[in-house]
């Protein structure tokens, strides 16, 4: 089975002392996530997380949060990825990092809308389960200092 490497983040600003998540929503399968994309050449998971989020949403001043790392690993059926009848396993790592600016112009090609969300309307749009509940550790995080 071939295995595929993405990196991304959860990326969230304050707002009247409420963090508010940056989601972005796919032009390819129409979903909301959070901004990612694979490791080119010798990045590391950080390089490849701070490239993808300025790709994918124009933030170019962003600060990582320490002890937040998150794996979601699941298999993409042969039916729906370019690899020609082989099953994908995919591992996409997510880092949390604060944007200390506000996106300027994002990726139209790959992304059709960005959307600052509260937790309850993150959760709404996210459709999966890995999403919501890596969204759920870095909320308890910046709320309370707290990892789940």
């Amino acid at each position: 089975m071939l295995k595929e490497f993405s990196c991304g983040a959860v990326i969230y600003k304050m707002q009247n002392d409420v963090p508010v998540f940056l989601l972005v929503n796919s032009k390819r399968n129409g979903r909301w996530g959070f901004p990612k994309g694979h490791i080119e050449n010798s990045e590391t998971e950080i390089e490849t997380a701070r490239r993808e989020i300025f790709e994918e949403t124009g933030i170019a001043k962003i600060k990582f949060i320490e002890n937040f790392r998150r794996e979601d690993v699941y298999i993409i059926d042969s039916a729906i990825s370019c690899t020609k009848g082989k099953m994908v396993e995919k591992h996409s790592i997510y880092f949390l990092a604060l944007a200390l600016k506000d996106p300027l112009d994002f990726d139209k090609s790959e992304i059709a809308k960005l959307k600052w969300s509260n937790i309850n309307q993150a959760q709404e749009l996210l459709d999966f389960t890995n999403q919501r509940e890596i969204m759920n550790s870095a909320y308890n995080l910046i709320i309370g200092g707290t990892i789940l």
